[in-house]
């Protein structure tokens, strides 16, 4: 079974049944969206993204470190459900803090091996993401400043939900016999190098990359991170080494995150029930079962834009890249940066290490 058809396949089936009602995804507005499309902006936001990857700020010993990096990464891609409070106390989103939390254990030379990773502590991921374990200090006793105590900060969970990914990769690594998350990926990628093939066994692996869920009895496949891993690696090294050079990249779906929904819930292409739709609006935190709904409409109606996007029906004329979920998802991403569409609310889930 193609674990990239399966994500495609178990999200049309369950936005297309009869009992679903919590989003519906809309023909006329992809194909609307698709005879208004600004292919200029499209190709310029994808290649910026795809670029990343190239523009490290930093020197690598080999390419294995350098692949394990780009790896952890994408297999941090998470905390999104704690945006507001992380802008609030470090003043950056959870993608940035990722990143500035990566590139701070790598300049410290912290080990990011599979024992490395078992061996890091809360305090580390606190100092390394900036991300404060204690909030404001209070009075034991009302009144008496002699006893103080911390509170929690808002921000542990995540702090928590990081370390306890990295400490599970570790533990999985180490016990399959791999010296790291680059010597997983390399051996699977020796084995058989197809996007398939490494988001198959990235998934099996890995529970945090176990990204589906059984909603009404159907379960809905979405493999976010999964897929991410296996684009970023083909997109840094594909070029240089057969081994990455995936040739049904553009068989991936949606990386779809909160950001990509909200995109296209502005661009009419999903429409939310009311219920959701004022959740959203509202910035309030949604169900596992609501944000599996705006995540696997997303996918449905990307691949009506898809659909559309390349056949003879639609006047787009192809342009130097091509229009697949893996593009339009990254165009997506990359829009919801934009001045004027970054005030639009996104999903808001916390108890996620899926996105």
């Amino acid at each position: 079974s193609n674990y990239l058809y399966s994500v495609r396949e178990s999200t049309a089936k369950f936005i297309g049944s009869a009992r679903q009602t919590a989003v519906a995804i809309s023909p006329d507005g992809a194909k609307n969206y698709v005879d208004h499309f600004d292919m200029k902006k499209f190709e310029k936001y994808v290649k910026h993204i795809n670029s990343w990857t190239h523009q490290f700020p930093l020197v690598f010993d080999s390419m294995a470190l350098e692949l394990n990096l780009i790896a952890l990464l994408d297999l941090l891609q998470l905390g999104s459900g704690f945006r507001k409070e992380l802008h609030a106390a470090a003043g950056r989103g959870a993608s940035d803090t990722i990143r500035f939390g990566c590139i701070s254990l790598h300049i410290s030379q912290t080990a990011l091996d599979a024992k490395g990773l078992q061996a890091l502590t809360l305090g580390d991921v606190s100092q390394h993401f900036g991300i404060p374990l204690f909030g404001e200090e209070r009075p034991m006793v009302e009144g008496s400043s002699a006893v103080m105590v911390s509170q929690a900060s808002l921000l542990r969970p995540l702090a928590e939900i990081i370390l306890g990914c990295l400490h599970d990769t570790g533990k999985r690594l180490e016990q399959g016999g791999f010296a790291s998350l680059a010597d997983f990926i390399i051996k699977m990628c020796s084995e058989l190098p197809t996007a398939a093939h490494l988001v198959e066994k990235l998934v099996s692996a890995f529970p945090s990359l176990r990204d589906a869920a059984e909603i009404d009895g159907q379960q809905v496949y979405l493999f976010k991170k999964a897929q991410l891993i296996a684009y970023d690696v083909c997109q840094r090294f594909g070029k240089s080494d057969p081994k990455f050079a995936f040739p049904d990249i553009g068989d991936m779906t949606l990386f779809v995150d909160n950001v990509v929904p909200a995109m296209m819930q502005h661009h009419g292409l999903i429409v939310p029930s009311d219920a959701i739709a004022a959740k959203i609006k509202a910035g309030q935190e949604l169900t596992l079962a609501e944000t599996t709904a705006m995540r696997a409409a997303s996918i449905a109606a990307a691949q009506l834009v898809v659909d559309y996007a390349n056949s003879a029906e639609s006047a787009l004329k192809p342009g130097d890249i091509a229009i697949n979920q893996a593009t339009l998802g990254n165009y997506w991403w990359h829009e919801g940066k934009d001045p004027e569409l970054r005030v639009l609310q996104r999903l808001v889930c916390k108890n996620t290490v899926y996105f």
